[in-house]
C-alpha cells in the first residue's frame, strides 16, 4: 500500500509538473493563430492587387509582382459595367515565388458585388488548392467597404469563415475572426501594391494544432505592409483554454519575422513561420 500511494504522489508530482511546465511555455496557439492571419492576409493581397490590374487590363504587371505562373481573368470584363463580376487568380498546379520569394500556388476566387473602392462594395474570397510556402488555406473572407474614416482613409469589415489551415507536416488548425482594416498608406500609387500599409483591430478564435481552443483580441492596431510576410508591429493577447493569458508584441515596425510572447512573468522570443 505504500509503495501505491508513493507511485500515486510521484504521479501526481510529475502531472502537475508537466502541466506547469506546459502553462508557461506553450506558444502553439500564437504560432498559429500567425499562420493563419499571414496565410488569409496573403490571400487578399492578392486579391486587391488582381482586382486594381484588372482594371488596367495588367496581366503582365501582375506577372511580375507575383511570378511567371500568376495569372487572372475577370467575368464580366473590367471594362463592363456590370456586376458582379467574378475574378479568378490562377497560380498553377507547381506554383512559383513572386518578387519578394514567397511561393504560392492553387487559386483564387472572388466575387464582387460593386467596384473594390466603392462604399458599400463587397469582395468574397474563397481559396482552391490554394499554398502560401506549403501553408495550405482554406475558408471564405468577406470584405465589406465602410466607405471613409476620420483621418480620411478607406476602412474594410473583413470576416473570415470557416477558415483551416493544413501544415507540410499534415497538422491542422482553424481560425475565425471579425477585422476592421483601416489602409493608411498606399491608396493613390494603384500601379504598386507592395507599398500598401494597412492598421488591423478585432477579434478571432480558433484551435491550434493540439486542437486546444483560444480566443484573440487586438490590443494595438497590428500594422501590414505587402510587401512583407510577416506583421510589423502591433499587440495582441491570447487565451488558450485552461492556460494563461498569452500577450504578444510583434515589435517595432522592423520587417522580419521576431515577436515576444510574455506569459505571467516570462518573456519568450518566438520566430514566426
Amino acid at each position: 500500500m505504500k509503495k501505491i500511494i508513493t507511485l500515486s504522489v510521484i504521479a501526481l508530482v510529475l502531472a502537475t509538473g508537466c502541466k506547469k511546465r506546459k502553462d508557461n511555455r506553450e506558444t502553439t496557439s500564437f504560432e498559429d493563430s500567425s499562420v493563419a492571419e499571414i496565410g488569409f492576409n496573403d490571400a487578399l493581397k492578392v486579391a486587391e492587387a488582381a482586382i486594381s490590374d484588372s482594371s488596367l487590363n495588367k496581366n503582365n504587371l501582375f506577372k511580375s509582382n507575383f511570378g511567371s505562373c500568376a495569372t487572372f481573368s475577370i467575368n464580366p470584363p473590367a471594362s463592363s459595367p456590370t456586376f458582379p463580376k467574378t475574378l479568378v487568380v490562377d497560380f498553377g498546379a507547381d506554383g512559383c515565388a513572386d518578387a519578394v520569394g514567397i511561393t504560392r500556388k492553387g487559386k483564387i476566387t472572388v466575387t464582387l458585388s460593386d467596384k473594390y473602392r466603392n462604399v458599400g462594395s463587397i469582395a468574397t474570397l474563397t481559396t482552391d488548392n490554394y499554398y502560401v510556402e506549403g501553408y495550405k488555406v482554406e475558408g471564405t473572407k468577406i470584405v465589406t467597404n465602410k466607405g471613409r474614416n476620420s483621418a480620411n482613409n478607406l476602412e474594410f469589415g473583413i470576416e473570415i469563415n470557416n477558415g483551416k489551415i493544413t501544415y507540410p507536416t499534415g497538422e491542422t488548425t482553424t481560425f475565425v475572426s471579425t477585422r476592421t482594416r483601416e489602409w493608411t498608406e498606399g491608396e493613390s500609387t494603384i500601379l504598386n501594391p507592395f507599398d500598401d500599409v494597412y492598421s488591423i483591430t478585432g477579434t478571432a478564435n480558433g484551435t491550434n494544432r493540439e486542437q486546444r481552443k483560444y480566443t484573440l483580441t487586438i490590443t494595438s492596431p497590428l500594422i501590414v505592409q505587402l510587401n512583407c510576410r510577416w506583421i510589423k508591429k502591433g499587440t495582441l493577447e491570447i487565451q488558450p483554454e485552461d492556460l494563461k493569458l498569452r500577450v504578444v508584441d510583434y515589435g517595432d515596425g522592423v520587417c522580419d519575422n521576431d515577436a515576444t510572447v510574455t506569459i505571467g512573468k516570462k518573456v519568450y522570443n518566438v520566430k514566426m513561420k
